[in-house]
């Protein structure tokens, strides 16, 4: 089974680690491909990373990804516009409800990450997971979230995941589990992460799965898109 972490950043943004590091690290992880997702600062920016992964040469699948942290909804789609035909993965940091509802409301978002950041809910109702399940946006479970909380902060973290995991199930929207590292420290093996799901609700066939087909399945659809290939939901070019 191939494993996927759709969400590091690297020492270009607010990571610590190198892109090679991280690559040579996934790789010892058991991972299958991974996606560098800096935070959004400008093309400029992203077009750098694009050039320095290019320039590694591995034998892991290696993605360029973006990683939006935007103040308000207007923002927030003003930064993918610019961004979704030029990198595989789009994430948009969640917590604030406006976000988490615009993002789960965008089919060209990818992942909605840490919907419950900072928040006394779990960030995601009714009306967000209908939208996330017909738009097809994965809701994540941020391990680096869990990593850096400390007793009560982590308490509530886990309990708002556990309800999503719940919430997700029940209108049959994607999940994905993601390291959200910012150095090859706070990386984890594949099955540690799924490990962790598992304990907090997800049944361990899913928990599997949001590591492997759910983030395969992104990449794959967005491939399509890319090159051109899927003009629009349901339509493709069949050579």
């Amino acid at each position: 089974m191939k494993f996927y972490d759709l969400h590091i950043q690297s020492n270009l943004s607010g990571g610590e680690s190198t892109i090679e590091q991280t690559i040579d690290f996934a790789k010892k992880l058991g991972y299958s491909g991974i996606a560098i997702c800096d935070n959004y600062r400008d093309l400029e920016k992203l077009n750098e990373l694009k050039g320095e992964i290019n320039k590694i040469k591995t034998d892991i699948e290696v993605y360029l990804g973006v990683n939006i942290q935007a103040k308000d909804v207007g923002e927030l789609k003003d930064i993918i516009s610019k961004v979704r035909e030029k990198v595989m993965i789009v994430i948009v940091s969640g917590g604030d409800y406006s976000i988490n509802r615009a993002a789960c409301g965008d089919s060209r978002v990818d992942i909605l990450s840490h919907p419950e950041a900072g928040r006394i809910d779990s960030g995601l109702d009714k009306p967000c997971l209908e939208s996330a399940t017909r738009n097809k946006v994965a809701i994540e479970i941020n391990f680096r979230e869990i990593l850096h909380s400390y007793r009560r902060p982590r308490s509530y973290i886990l309990n708002h995941i556990a309800k999503n995991i719940k919430l997700c199930n029940h209108f049959r929207t994607p999940m994905i589990i993601c390291s959200g590292a910012q150095s090859v420290w706070e990386m984890r093996n594949p099955r540690d992460l799924i490990s962790i799901a598992n304990v907090l609700g997800m049944e361990i066939g899913k928990a599997f799965l949001s590591m492997s087909s759910v983030p395969l399945d992104i990449i794959r659809e967005n491939q399509k898109t890319l090159e051109g290939k899927r003009i629009t939901e349901g339509v493709e070019i069949v050579e």
